[in-house]
């Protein structure tokens, strides 16, 4: 059953001002390297000053390890705070019909 994995967190002042060339290495890093993965969604609210991410998973053990065996810990070593992970199963006959991107991505080649 596909996951969504919902993150949001309060970036610390380092996280909040990294350069642009930094984050699109991130996102790079993201799309090659985690298992299970069909795409992310990168979220933030300037007016709450947080940040996050919609992710859309094949399973929960994959969704599971990324955001306990990777992202957390980042997060909290680069001094990110509230830090709120959530799952969410995705109901794929509803998702469809009102046109959900549920499908993996197709990369170009």
């Amino acid at each position: 059953m596909t996951i969504i994995l919902q993150v949001n967190y309060r970036p610390s002042s380092a996280q909040a001002a990294a350069p642009e060339p930094k984050r699109i290495e991130s996102a790079r890093r993201i799309a090659d390297t985690v298992g299970g993965l069909h795409w992310k969604v990168w979220i933030g609210s300037q007016e709450d000053g947080l940040r996050g991410g919609i992710y859309l998973f094949s399973d929960r053990a994959s969704a599971e390890a990324w955001a306990e065996q990777d992202l957390r810990p980042r997060l909290t070593e680069g001094g990110g705070s509230d830090i709120l992970i959530r799952y969410f199963e995705v109901d794929e006959a509803l998702s469809r019909i009102t046109r959900a991107p549920i499908e993996p991505a197709r990369v170009a080649a």
